[in-house]
């Protein structure tokens, strides 16, 4: 349940020997969730004031069910403005600017001839990218919907929103890889917030392991490096995953999951873990499907660029060619071979 579902009471709001016809409910900071105490019209113990006294102290709180709020003001007693935890408070600079994007995007929205801005298409929007040779109106898009994610549903969404709106501004491999992996799990119905978000940060941080290792490892093409450099290369996962720890940067559990895992393949075949198949977080196969296939346009596996269509009519065609990678699962092969036009495409050696 979102805590906005609630608002904060204190016991001495609540008279002895009276039975209240709402429900109480105690949060609890450790799995920060708010969950039934005492349901309504039962009544209220020493042992149960006691019990509150001691969730208080460790952090928890007590609360009422927004959706009783009058009966819990009339029943009590009291006036609204004597809850504090139902006192509008002030916005702070970033909710501000928030709310700022969202009025615009209304506006935008009621400018509009049909009275809604068109969703993105990313197979139109993918290919009019690649012919322009530029992903800069993708990356727009995809800042200008991840900066309005909503700021009180975790760290990893807050995080988010801000790094969209800090880093998405200009055309590099990491804002690419940044929004192609964005609307490609939108496009395979993943849309809710904390989804994207742990993808979306995932992608930010993903290669931060690589400022660990040798300068020259990391510009030179991975088929020319001998067995050792490229297990050196392995480890860079790992490294990404415990700069992040060791940052105490406060994001989810499955975004560092799907950084640790954005190097293993569906097959077995990948890194650092050897993990196969639904061992595999969906969103790592995804951020790591988008990262190859623009490593490998731009000459990072062979040292020779080919064009991103190209790449993609290969692993349609599951044409051998080396370095090149398939196995990301049939869902996600699927939705890549269809993501942009191939047809009558001349093969660059």
């Amino acid at each position: 349940m979102k805590t906005q579902e609630y608002f904060n009471i204190t016991v001495d709001m609540l008279r002895e020997g009276q039975l209240f016809p709402f429900h109480l409910y105690v949060y609890n900071p450790q799995s920060k969730l708010y969950n039934v105490f005492l349901y309504a019209n039962s009544p209220l113990t020493d042992d149960h004031r006691e019990f509150i006294s001691f969730i208080t102290e460790k952090g928890g709180s007590l609360a009422v069910d927004k959706k009783q709020k009058r009966t819990f003001l009339h029943s009590v007693e009291i006036d609204e403005s004597e809850v504090p935890s139902l006192q509008a408070r002030e916005l702070s600079e970033i909710e501000i600017k928030r709310n700022e994007k969202l009025k615009a995007l209304a506006l935008e929205e009621y400018e509009s001839e049909s009275g809604e801005i068109p969703k993105y298409d990313l197979k139109s929007g993918m290919n009019n990218c690649i012919d322009a040779d530029s992903f800069l109106p993708m990356i727009l898009s995809a800042k200008k919907e991840i900066e309005i994610f909503q700021l009180n549903i975790s760290h990893t969404v807050s995080l988010a929103g801000y790094l969209a709106e800090e880093l998405l501004t200009e055309d590099n491999r990491t804002n690419r890889i940044v929004a192609i992996s964005y609307y490609l799990a939108k496009n395979m119905n993943m849309n809710d917030q904390e989804t994207l978000a742990d993808i979306v940060c995932a992608a930010f941080f993903a290669h931060l392991g690589y400022t660990q290792l040798d300068h020259s490892l990391s510009h030179r093409p991975t088929n020319e490096l001998s067995d050792k450099e490229k297990d050196k290369i392995k480890k860079h996962p790992g490294y990404s995953h415990h700069l992040l720890l060791k940052s105490g940067i406060e994001i989810s559990e499955r975004c560092k999951n799907i950084i640790f895992q954005h190097h293993e393949r569906y097959d077995g075949s990948g890194y650092p873990r050897q993990k196969h198949s639904e061992f595999i977080d969906t969103m790592a196969l995804i951020l790591g499907a988008v990262s190859h296939i623009l490593e490998y346009s731009e000459g990072e596996i062979t040292g020779s660029k080919l064009p991103i269509r190209s790449v993609i009519q290969r692993m349609k065609n599951k044409t051998f060619s080396a370095g090149l990678e398939f196995e990301f699962g049939d869902k996600i092969y699927e939705n890549l071979i269809n993501l942009i036009s191939t047809e009558n495409i001349s093969e660059a050696a």
